[in-house]
């Protein structure tokens, strides 16, 4: 969503052929993961190392948050190679009656979402992950998901998949991830314009009132809404949609960069302001769409533009 409008929910609610990928990122990593299940989301394996996090003060569209840079170790860890689909919490769902807190109404009826007939982010009472808005398919990623209710699924998973570790990613894992070994403004490169084969944000496409966005990149790919997961070019490391498609919760609190860990670990304190969202969505322009960008939200809050990506801790 664009930060405006994200902003304005949490203080209420509390075409081309796309470059190569940089030449001097790190290496791939190792392969797939265990997963454990065949209901549990695909892992890859990322590499354990080093990396600049934060934009640098002279890059276009930064915000204040993104501030300072650091430097920052990480350990190797499993990520999700997508986001977490409609059928995986389906299954999740039926094997443990779950009722997310969209269905329960807590704090707000349903879940906050684009209203197309009314150009406008309203809540919608009725709204859920079945129903965020328009006719999801299964492996489209599950919105309308709170960070509590992403709490719950990966403990069920640590409980039920036969591996232990599940969790989500740290917002410096979460970066680190998306660059990619990346140091540039986007994983592609520096140029916009590519955009629109790595991620799914706002486009020519038009939408159900047949508008298209005002803030749209020069290419038309179909999707107004959230595409099916892996639809774009992945990174160089294996990972589907780190940019655009929804914004993804990660571990830690709301907090500044200065008195963050440098061993990658969430960084979360006992009053903690709002939960981080990472990555943007598919109504953000380029500009949102970057491995640096930063915002928060309370932990019950939901969106239908907001779902999940899981990581597990490997053991040594």
């Amino acid at each position: 969503m664009h930060k405006m409008l994200i902003a304005v929910w949490a203080v209420a609610a509390a075409v081309q052929c796309a470059p190569a990928w940089p030449a001097d990122a790190a290496s791939a990593p190792a392969g797939v993961a265990p997963r454990g299940c065949e209901a549990c989301p695909e892992m890859v394996s990322i590499p354990g190392g080093e990396f600049i996090m934060g934009s640098a003060a002279g890059e276009r569209e930064r915000d204040d948050d993104e501030l300072p840079q650091r430097q920052v170790r990480i350990k190797p860890f499993a990520l999700g190679r997508t986001e977490v689909t409609v059928a995986q919490w389906r299954q999740f769902v039926l094997a443990s009656g779950y009722l997310t807190e969209a269905e329960r109404n807590l704090y707000e009826p349903g879940c906050f979402t684009w209203e197309p007939q009314n150009i406008e982010w309203a809540w919608r009472a009725g709204r859920s992950w079945r129903d965020p808005g328009w006719s999801q398919k299964d492996d489209e990623p599950v919105v309308c998901i709170s960070w509590t209710d992403a709490q719950v699924y990966v403990r069920w998973l640590d409980q039920h998949s036969g591996v232990k570790g599940w969790r989500l990613p740290s917002e410096a894992e979460w970066e680190y991830a998306a660059r990619a070994g990346s140091t540039t403004r986007w994983p592609w490169g520096d140029d916009f314009d590519f955009a629109c084969e790595h991620s799914n944000g706002t486009d020519r496409t038009k939408g159900p009132q047949g508008r298209a966005w005002t803030e749209a990149r020069a290419c038309r790919d179909g999707h107004w809404y959230a595409a099916p997961v892996g639809r774009y070019r992945p990174s160089a490391w294996g990972l589907h949609d780190m940019l655009g498609n929804v914004w993804e919760w990660v571990q830690d609190c709301y907090l500044p960069y200065a008195a963050a860990p440098g061993d990658g670990s969430a960084h979360e304190t006992a009053a903690c302001r709002g939960r981080v969202v990472r990555g943007g969505a598919w109504d953000d322009p380029p500009a949102v769409l970057r491995p640096a960008e930063r915002f928060w939200l309370g932990a019950g809050n939901r969106n239908n533009n907001i779902g999940l990506r899981v990581a597990r801790t490997l053991p040594p």
